[in-house]
């Protein structure tokens, strides 16, 4: 599961920022040392895996030292750092990266950080500048298979390092730019500012592209009891993979975003829970949850600096209690709005249905944006749009969605009275969705529904853009968005009118139940008929409280909502 704590890229960021102060120069010398003295002996051997890149945020690494985007450097797992609870001997050594499917380019980069949750043993992660350098100047790749070797020693890199951390500790300048080893040098390198032996499990994480054929394919009622309750999307699942990785929340904020965005809601805490309603009475779509008053049920509530929302644990019951979260305000494109959903862990038991959504109250004609979504032990991510009659997604912006594929072949069409589905894209990621996401410490989704059309991105814990974690985000800078619906077919202030958010957990359910049988869906490698031995979804959900429990719950560090 993820931690319980808040982000560990924040817990990092306000670390190294400590550290930048009086005491690091005794540090910086006895990790210096120990690199130079040890790295020597380390046997050179070609080592095939997947790479990643994360970002680095001025972070504390493995190895000491504070990290940059810009840093050429690499984090390697437990069978080549070695001990992960402290500096590693092969810190700062040269590591040459190799890109499998053109092996005439490589780069060099050095070791700063140790990845222990990167899956594989091979897999690596690299900054952006590095995955940059192999990949051609782009990072929507996403992973690279790679072939990687140590240099025959760390040669001269040790022993500058070492020669820096002298200097300091002799009583080196302060001033920034200056060639004393310090923190602040305009060079950024990662061999300057060793601050401590806390290891950062940075690594985006293990990732294979093995496409599947269509899974399942499920519909829903389009019947609804109150203006949140309308029709889920059901789906067919296209893709399976693994990964691990860390998690992130945003820090405090560093101003106003270069793309002029300014934060209007901060959703953290207390302030979370009182921005909903929350709906009462029996499941959508045939669930047997039974939703209640999460603050009086005490299934809504704080733990440190997170929100948990919770499913009852009772172990037979009739209908099981749940929630469902819907926000006092609505949204519509002309507000300008960028929603970023800070999720350290959502629900991932059998039976449960879990999303982050966006409905209007005559549905589908005033439309429905899904953010967050899947069933059981999904791990593949739901990116949808549900609307009336005339909006669709050009094929032209299907093919620009790399991160993607469509659930269900030809499914442009968003009107959700002909086909419940709608326009749904499943992640390639199998670490966007449940079990993987949960395993993977995380991540930050984030949508921009605005005049512009809306856009839909996930960024794996530890790989979250910095101008997020400072509350000033960018998207020009994200890159390819996951889900992208353009304006000249499917205009937002024409089809999505006076939007309320909601977070739920239904339990049972037409999509559940759709696909309760069906190994491989989701990316679930067993089907949960197979898993649990029972027949069907609501049997399982009703007589099983005991399953319920930690694995049921959202754990959100923070919800944050941007306008222009």
């Amino acid at each position: 599961m993820a931690p319980s704590n808040s982000s560990i890229l924040g817990v990092l960021a306000l670390a190294a920022s400590a550290s930048a102060s009086h005491g690091i120069a005794f540090k910086r010398g006895q990790h210096a040392r120990v690199a130079a003295a040890a790295a020597p002996e380390w046997k050179r051997e070609a080592v095939t895996g997947v790479a990643y890149y994360g970002y680095q945020n001025n972070t504390e690494n493995a190895c000491g030292t504070l990290s940059q985007d810009t840093d050429m450097i690499i984090g390697i797992g437990p069978n080549y750092y070695g001990d992960m609870g402290t500096a590693s001997d092969k810190c700062f050594q040269h590591i040459t990266v190799t890109l499998e499917s053109d092996r005439s380019k490589s780069i060099d980069v050095t070791l700063t950080d140790a990845c222990a949750e990167c899956g594989e043993p091979g897999n690596v992660y690299l900054s952006p500048a590095a995955f940059k350098a192999l990949s051609g100047g782009s990072l929507d790749a996403g992973v690279l298979d790679v072939t990687w070797s140590f240099g025959s020693s760390s040669g001269s890199s040790g022993a500058s390092t070492a020669a820096a951390a002298q200097s300091t500790t002799a009583g080196g300048s302060d001033d920034e730019g200056s060639d004393d080893g310090d923190c602040d040098d305009e060079d950024n390198s990662p061999t300057a500012t060793p601050a401590s032996t806390k290891v950062k499990t940075t690594a985006a994480a293990t990732t294979e592209a093995a496409s599947k054929e269509t899974a399942a394919k499920t519909t829903e009622a389009a019947s609804k009891e109150t203006a949140a309750k309308t029709t889920k999307t059901t789906a067919k699942i296209t893709s399976t993979t693994t990964a691990k990785a860390t998690s992130a929340t945003p820090a405090k904020s560093t101003g106003t975003s270069s793309d002029g965005w300014k934060l209007t809601k901060k959703l953290e805490g207390s302030t979370f829970l009182d921005f909903f309603n929350y709906d009462t009475g029996t499941g959508d779509n045939g669930g047997v949850a039974n939703y209640v008053n999460g603050i009086d049920e005490h299934l809504a509530y704080t733990s440190g600096n997170q929100v948990i929302l919770a499913v009852d644990t009772e172990e037979s019951v009739s209908a099981r209690n749940s929630l469902r979260m819907v926000s006092k305000t609505t949204f519509n494109a002309k507000d300008m709005n960028l929603f970023v959903f800070d999720i350290a862990a959502m629900p991932a038991v059998c039976g449960t249905w879990p999303a982050v959504w966006f409905t209007g109250a005559n549905w589908p004609q005033d439309g429905e944006i899904d953010v967050v979504e899947g069933v059981s032990l999904y791990t593949d991510n739901i990116y949808s749009i549900h609307t009336g009659d005339g909006c669709t997604i050009p094929n032209s912006a299907v093919s620009s969605m790399s991160k993607v594929s469509i659930v269900e072949t030809g499914g442009t069409n968003c009107d959700a009275t002909k086909d419940t589905e709608g326009c749904g894209f499943s992640d390639h990621l199998s670490t966007s969705f449940g079990q993987g996401f949960n395993t993977a410490g995380g991540g930050v989704f984030a949508l921009q529904f605005d005049t512009t059309g809306i856009k839909m991105w996930f960024f794996q814990a530890g790989s979250v853009p910095s101008d997020i974690t400072s509350q000033a985000p960018t998207p020009s800078s994200w890159g390819t968005p996951r889900m992208t619906v353009p304006t000249a077919n499917c205009s937002p202030t024409t089809f999505f009118k006076d939007l309320m958010m909601v977070v739920d957990t239904n339990l049972g359910g037409s999509f559940t139940e759709g696909v309760w049988a069906v190994d491989g869906a989701g990316g679930q490698a067993k089907s949960c008929k197979t898993q649990t031995g029972f027949d069907t979804a609501a049997e399982y959900v009703k007589t099983q409280g005991s399953k319920f429990g930690d694995d049921a719950q959202w754990k959100i560090n923070g919800f944050y909502i941007y306008n222009q």
